[in-house]
């Protein structure tokens, strides 16, 4: 049993599975799906979502399971980094603009906006300021 919030479960199903739709001329299917649990019930899986069964699946028909989940990827938010995940307010973006067309380094605007490098650079992009290898777009030639 499996408790995860944001999970998503990735069934890869036998090619002989039935019913006949999953398999493909007898080659596995993968099966994606949402679900916060999984539990045995003789010889089914039963997949759960705020507590009401999802999808209910034979075992003898699931060649593999993967759990995804975003909390096992998740990075420690830095305490330099208080607003990330947060939106950009109007001002934070005018500041953003001056500091970028200022020359500022990257490391100093992350500092100033308590956000990471990627999050700054990413806003920058969005903004038109800079180009994906973070380049000033007022300076292209």
């Amino acid at each position: 049993m499996n408790r995860n919030t944001g999970a998503v479960i990735e069934l890869e199903l036998a090619g002989l599975a039935e019913p006949e739709w999953l398999a493909k001329q007898g080659a596995p299917l993968t099966v994606s799906f949402a679900a916060e649990m999984v539990r045995f019930d003789g010889a089914q899986l039963q997949f759960l979502a705020a507590g009401s069964v999802v999808r209910t699946v034979p075992l003898s028909n699931v060649a593999a399971l993967t759990w995804r989940t975003a909390l096992t990827r998740a990075q420690p938010v830095s305490s330099s980094h208080r607003n990330a995940g947060t939106s950009w307010s109007e001002e934070e973006r005018e500041q953003l603009r001056s500091e970028v067309l200022g020359d500022l380094s990257w490391s100093e605007v992350s500092r100033r906006h308590e956000r990471s490098v990627s999050a700054v650079r990413a806003e920058a992009v969005r903004q038109r300021l800079v180009d994906d290898t973070g380049r000033r777009l007022d300076q292209v030639e």
